[in-house]
């Protein structure tokens, strides 16, 4: 006998008939057992825990990471910088409050971001030059322009920047 032929019987006011849903009660039960059988079987044993090897791909991505969010929050920095004055700008006063936040926390977290502007240039300095060009007003070779910081851990390098090498116009009156 099914619900609704059943609310249909007992129902004594024909207008207030209650319509119960038709259950898969067979599905159901069905079901049940299955997932009764399932719990009976001795359960598979957890895989090992992985370990991850001092420098192996998770360090490695984490430096990496690391070093790309440091990069953005310079550049975000440096875009609301009035390079004029080196003060932010007055329409970017907010977000760069938050940018010199988020520079604070790399900083405590033992990041080093270092951009050498102005900077005499020396072979020995943690960047990679993408050119030297020729510039009217330095005396030796000084990095005029950075494309990505120097980022350190640490004291340990983790991300090599990538400047450009401003050198006197004259060779003559380099200082050495």
């Amino acid at each position: 006998m099914s619900f609704t032929l059943l609310a249909q019987i007992l129902a004594r006011d024909p207008r207030k008939q209650v319509r119960f849903p038709d259950l898969p009660v067979d599905e159901a039960l069905t079901a049940l057992r299955r997932l009764e059988a399932a719990l009976r079987e001795p359960s598979p044993a957890p895989p090992a825990p992985t370990t991850v090897e001092p420098g192996a791909d998770g360090a490695e991505a984490l430096s990496t990471s690391l070093g790309g969010l440091a990069t953005q929050v310079w550049r975000a920095i440096g875009k609301t910088v009035d390079p004029a004055t080196g003060e932010p700008r007055e329409d970017m006063r907010r977000v760069h409050r938050h940018l010199e936040g988020a520079r604070d926390v790399l900083k405590e977290m033992g990041l080093t971001i270092n951009d050498w502007i102005n900077q005499p240039y020396d072979a020995g300095l943690p960047v990679k030059v993408l050119t030297f060009q020729p510039a009217p007003d330095v005396e030796r070779d000084t990095v005029i322009e950075t494309v990505r910081p120097t980022v350190m851990w640490k004291d340990r390098l983790v991300q090599l920047g990538e400047v450009v090498v401003g050198t006197p116009v004259n060779p003559e009156e380099k200082i050495s």
